[in-house]
């Protein structure tokens, strides 16, 4: 047991940080990242699955991305739009704009909620992390052009969830 604390520990000194960011990025909520980032440890602590895992940072990775999209279901169910939080972070960015840019920005992440998990942490580590392809292939034990190839359908299928959306938005207005 202290063996499996060490070693949580030390993923923690190591990878914290990048944790911590993937969190905020995807719920976009700074405020329910430290309850999250704790769930998260908790979760880990108990899983048997970080000691079995080949790359102990790619198992917390996922369930890191994983209690952040069960966190923004859970929102979305609960109530359909708590995510008013609206930073505006350049001078020249009108609070409209800016709310616009959140919603859609949430649009996308609910959306990507929706694909399988290879293809979910893959978009996710493209284009949110700005990881090459080469970085993760490594961490998801892939090859470059497989995860190439499973973006680009990701990308594919997120094209027609927001296309299907906006026409439903469009139809219920």
């Amino acid at each position: 047991m202290k063996d499996r604390h060490r070693k949580l520990l030390e993923l923690l000194d190591t990878h914290g940080a990048r944790l911590h960011a993937l969190l905020v990025k995807l719920t976009r909520r700074e405020d329910v990242v430290g309850d999250l980032m704790q769930e998260l440890v908790i979760r880990l602590c108990q899983s048997n699955g970080l000691e079995k895992a080949r790359d102990p940072f790619a198992y917390a990775y996922r369930a890191a991305t994983n209690l952040a999209f069960e966190w923004r279901r859970k929102q979305r169910i609960g109530a359909e739009s708590l995510d008013h939080n609206i930073t505006v972070t350049d001078e020249s960015t009108t609070p409209l704009s800016a709310a616009i840019e959140e919603e859609e920005l949430a649009r996308v992440l609910d959306a990507t909620s929706r694909l399988n998990d290879l293809a979910r942490d893959a978009v996710i580590m493209r284009y949110i992390e700005q990881a090459s392809y080469e970085e993760i292939a490594g961490r998801l034990g892939k090859k470059p052009q497989h995860i190439r190839s499973v973006v680009s359908k990701a990308l594919a299928q997120l094209r027609t969830s927001m296309v299907r959306g906006r026409h439903s938005e469009i139809e219920q207005g």
